[in-house]
């Protein structure tokens, strides 16, 4: 039955070195909370700025609750060790670098309509209107020729009218988690550090295990793309992990037989469309960061099959339906 009390929710924004972000994004997460209501709290957790945030938020927000960390512990290590610290039934991950609407957590709170809701994630647009929005919140996938192809769709007119409806994965810098699951799940995974496809691999390892994952097209958020990343690695150095984190996804998630095989046969033809598309040297870098990591991911891939209920097929099908 589904509980008609309130929920009441954390958001938890992570922060490295983004005085200058947070100066815009508390702001309007704190104008969200007045607009939603309810004893709502914001938790800024921070990964060993040396930028000065720490001072700066105590100061000027002293309403905002701050975790301190020693060092950075990455994307993955800050919201991790800040949900841990959260007793909210919901708990909001935001990137710095995402300036709220001022309705957009009343929609995600409101996507909780029933225990098996996972997660709930913001419509996203970019600051920048004259660009293509490379992402939308509308999160796809699909398996084809033995890799997996992850996507934000357009949202058109009708989707927009709609209070949820189902996606693949959750952005990790702009959703709303059910806290006790989220735990349950085992949280991001720091198999993905230092960025990129963690979100992914946690929504997708929650489909598996029956719950799932959900857009409220009204919420919605800008996001500054990669403004704290873009400032600290080269553009090279994110996709190159992206590609490895590709890699890394399928290796832990695909537990399907025919799918597996599907992938190792067609290996040589992925690695040769890539060496095309970017160039030998990427190819091999990201393949070869990637098995470095697999015994690790073969390993959560073992203990994790335990928790599954739906087979990959039906993840891909129940999740763009």
């Amino acid at each position: 039955m589904v509980s008609l009390k309130k929920k009441i929710a954390t958001i938890l924004i992570l922060n490295w070195d983004g005085k200058h972000l947070l100066e815009e994004c508390i702001p309007a997460v704190l104008s969200a909370i007045r607009v939603a209501g309810g004893k709502h709290g914001i938790l800024v957790v921070d990964n060993g700025s040396t930028d000065g945030s720490v001072q700066f938020v105590r100061e000027r927000f002293p309403e905002v609750k701050v975790l301190e960390l020693n060092r950075n512990y990455g994307f993955v290590g800050g919201n991790n060790r800040g949900v841990e610290t959260i007793e909210t039934e919901i708990v909001v991950l935001l990137n710095n670098d995402m300036v709220v609407d001022s309705g957009f957590l009343a929609p995600l709170l409101d996507g909780f309509t029933d225990g098996a809701v996972f997660a709930v994630t913001s419509q996203i647009f970019f600051e920048n209107t004259a660009i293509r929005r490379e992402e939308t919140g509308k999160t796809r996938g699909r398996f084809e020729r033995g890799f997996f192809t992850l996507w934000h769709d357009d949202i058109d007119n009708s989707e927009a009218k709609r209070s949820t409806l189902p996606v693949l994965w959750a952005g990790g810098g702009s959703c709303a988690f059910d806290r006790e699951k989220y735990r349950q799940a085992g949280g991001l995974d720091d198999l993905f550090q230092p960025f990129y496809v963690e979100d992914a691999d946690l929504s997708y390892q929650a489909w598996k295990r029956g719950w799932k994952c959900l857009l409220a097209p009204a919420s919605h958020v800008v996001h500054k793309h990669r403004a704290t990343s873009g400032r600290k690695y080269s553009h090279g150095f994110v996709d190159n992990t992206i590609r490895r984190n590709m890699y890394l996804f399928t290796w832990k998630n695909l537990t399907d037989l025919a799918m597996l095989t599907e992938h190792l046969v067609n290996l040589p033809r992925i690695h040769g469309s890539a060496v095309m598309d970017r160039g030998g040297a990427f190819e091999i870098r990201a393949y070869a960061r990637a098995v470095l990591k697999l015994p690790e991911a073969l390993s959560k891939r073992l203990s994790g099959f335990k928790n599954y209920c739906l087979t990959d097929a039906e993840v891909l099908t129940r999740s763009q339906q």
